[in-house]
């Protein structure tokens, strides 16, 4: 396969792609965003994302768990927060799409949602910082995308 590079073809792998797959891929792009929110919870999705054994039970009580976080870090935000407040928001919108099924997302692909919660958290993250360059997430996802599909390559879950 070749690398992917623009966001059309970014989006077409993802939509090829099953659950499992995309709930593994969702928590690489979460994992590259981590350094903007430390609550263990957000770990906690990621590894359960991760697992293809993961039992429906610790599924389901992890979901309300980084549920529980998405609000916490949302009620930091208000009219006066600081941008990197709003990043660590986004990092555990991100972590939930990883859990999300497919079936709850109205047609939106969980990885796709979590693709777009990073990217929003690292733009955040950067408006805080002044002397910050800026970071190009969707750059980083389409090789973290890429690195993940070429490494399928001959394998099953």
């Amino acid at each position: 396969m070749s690398p992917i590079n623009n966001d059309w073809q970014f989006k077409h792998a993802l939509d090829d792609m099953d659950g499992y797959h995309q709930r593994q891929v969702a928590a690489l792009f979460v994992r590259n965003v981590l350094d903007l929110n430390p609550d263990p919870r957000v770990l906690k999705a990621l590894e359960v994302a991760s697992n293809y054994d993961s039992d429906p039970d610790e599924m389901n009580s992890t979901i309300k768990s980084i549920m529980q976080a998405v609000l916490e870090s949302h009620a930091r935000c208000g009219a006066a927060c600081k941008w990197s407040d709003q990043a660590g928001y986004y990092v555990a919108r991100a972590a939930a799409a990883c859990l999300t099924p497919r079936s709850f997302t109205l047609g939106k692909d969980p990885a796709w949602q979590a693709a777009l919660s990073c990217r929003m958290a690292r733009t955040s993250a950067t408006l805080d910082c002044l002397d910050c360059e800026p970071v190009t997430e969707s750059l980083k996802q389409h090789k973290i995308l890429s690195d993940y599909l070429e490494s399928l390559k001959g394998t099953e879950p």
